[in-house]
């Protein structure tokens, strides 16, 4: 992505965070003159923070979100070009989590009432829990759901966690979506996405091992597409930690870069809570798929089942489908 058009997508991200919360979203631009008196205000504030001198002529793009409330005015601002650089090795994991947080404490709220960098998503049977489900904030894909659930305990092997009731979010005054994907993006930076190949079963795996993610340094896994072999046995899915590592799937760019890795559309079957295993459509018979899934399931039980199911992601429709 360039800069130019990670300066837009930032802009739309803090414009989709912030459209119901009464603050005003600007995008600066380095050298523009403003011509309304309010922005020409915010460029002479800016200006004067940063260099000391209350220049109409900004020298940095700047993204800000102003609210005025009671006759009082606050602001907050950042500079976009750090941010790109973050972007650029870390991700959007990385940027917008942090930007939620501080707007939060610029504006003398904690909207959430609760350390929200610590809210993650967890993956669960959508159908075996829907007793449970009511008062749960969660996406649903098919037969999978990505639960809400704040971090109580985290070591470098194991976490404890506890899940968040629609009773807990009652006054953060902040929509389920923008909750959920703040949570996705928490649990993207703690537990970054990792592909094995099948048969390499070795446990635990070093953090750096099995990247395939953009950006990301490390081991990258090699993928031979057309290894009829390697395709039949497949690749394994999860995090660094593995703890509830189908989660990995779902992570943002992850599902089109297993597309553009493996050639084209691939089968997905989630084998438990904590991996799923991936196969180029070319190289696996499905209906072998659909037994082992569920012969695994029977023997591990429903605690650690996540589907019975499989999918096919389909680059013509950029989703999934079951199949």
């Amino acid at each position: 992505m360039t800069y130019e058009e990670f300066k837009k997508e930032l802009y739309r991200n803090i414009l989709r965070q912030e459209k119901s919360g009464g603050k005003e979203i600007r995008l600066l631009e380095r050298g523009k003159v403003c011509m309304d008196t309010e922005a020409l205000n915010i460029v002479k504030f800016i200006n004067l923070s940063c260099r000391g001198s209350e220049d109409t002529v900004l020298h940095d793009d700047i993204i800000c979100v102003t609210k005025g409330e009671g006759g009082l005015f606050s602001m907050l601002y950042w500079q976009i070009r750090p941010l790109y650089e973050r972007f650029k090795s870390e991700g959007w994991q990385s940027v917008l989590p942090e930007l939620v947080a501080k707007e939060s404490n610029a504006f003398g709220t904690n909207a959430y009432g609760i350390d929200s960098s610590r809210l993650i998503l967890r993956p669960v049977n959508y159908h075996r829990n829907m007793t449970e489900s009511e008062d749960c904030i969660y996406w649903r894909f098919g037969d999978v759901a990505l639960v809400l659930y704040t971090l109580v305990f985290e070591s470098s092997e194991d976490l404890l966690t506890m899940k968040v009731g629609r009773s807990m979010t009652a006054g953060w005054e902040i929509s389920d979506e923008l909750i959920l994907t703040n949570a996705l993006l928490n649990t993207y930076a703690k537990m970054p996405p990792r592909l094995y190949h099948a048969p390499d079963v070795h446990y635990p795996h070093q953090s750096g091992e099995g990247v395939f993610m953009p950006g990301e340094e490390g081991t990258p896994i090699e993928i031979h597409i057309t290894d009829e072999q390697e395709g039949l046995r497949g690749y394994r899915l999860t995090t660094t930690k593995g703890v509830n590592g189908a989660v990995a799937y779902f992570y943002p760019g992850v599902r089109e870069r297993l597309a553009e890795l493996l050639g084209g559309d691939y089968y997905v079957g989630f084998t438990s809570i904590h991996e799923a295993v991936i196969h180029p459509v070319q190289h696996k018979i499905l209906g072998e798929m659909k037994a082992a899934i569920q012969h695994t399931n029977a023997v591990f039980g429903e605690r650690e089942m996540l589907s019975n199911c499989v999918y096919r992601y389909m680059c013509s429709r950029k989703g999934l489908v079951e199949v």
